[in-house]
C-alpha cells in the first residue's frame, strides 16, 4: 500500500512538472509591420507579413539568440528577429468578428474586423475582452472568437 501511495505521488509530481514545462510562451509583434521568414536570417525569403499586436507562440530560438521561431493563430510558422517582439498582450480574430461598444452581445456594433485582424488586449470582463487596434480605437470582443494571450509568458 505504501508503495502504491509513493507511486501515485511520484506520478502526480511528474505530471504537474511536465505540464508546467510544456506551458506555451507568447509574445506579440511590437512594430507596425514585420516579416516572418523561412529561416533565421534576413537573407531568407519572407513567408508572410505580421502587424502590430499580432500574437505569436514562441517555439524556439536560433543559436545566435537573435531570431525566434514563431507560430500564428492559423498554425503557420517562421522566424522573426527578436527586436520585432513585444510583451504587449495581443490577439488575432479567428473569424470575421464584431467589435461592440460594451461587453454584451446586444450592444451596438462599433466596427467589424476581418479574420486575422490584430488587437491589443486592455482588460477582461467575463467572456468579453476590451481591445484596441493600432490606431487606438477601442471596443469589446467576445473571447471565443480570438486567439492570443492576456499575459506575457517568457
Amino acid at each position: 500500500m505504501k508503495n502504491l501511495i509513493k507511486l501515485t505521488i511520484a506520478l502526480a509530481v511528474m505530471f504537474a512538472a511536465s505540464n508546467a514545462f510544456a506551458a506555451a510562451k507568447y509574445a506579440s509583434i511590437g512594430v507596425n509591420e514585420g516579416n516572418v521568414r523561412k529561416c533565421a536570417s534576413t537573407k531568407c525569403g519572407i513567408k508572410f507579413k505580421v502587424w502590430k499586436y499580432t500574437p505569436v507562440e514562441m517555439l524556439s530560438v536560433s543559436k545566435d539568440k537573435n531570431w525566434v521561431e514563431v507560430k500564428d493563430f492559423e498554425g503557420f510558422t517562421g522566424w522573426v528577429h527578436k527586436d520585432l517582439l513585444s510583451e504587449t498582450p495581443g490577439m488575432s480574430a479567428k473569424v470575421d468578428a464584431n467589435i461592440r461598444t460594451s461587453p454584451s452581445s446586444t450592444a451596438t456594433v462599433a466596427w467589424v474586423v476581418e479574420k486575422g485582424y490584430s488587437l491589443k488586449f486592455i482588460k477582461k470582463q467575463g467572456s468579453w475582452l476590451n481591445v484596441s487596434d493600432d490606431s487606438g480605437v477601442t471596443g469589446w470582443i467576445n473571447a471565443s472568437v480570438v486567439w492570443g494571450f492576456l499575459e506575457y509568458k517568457k
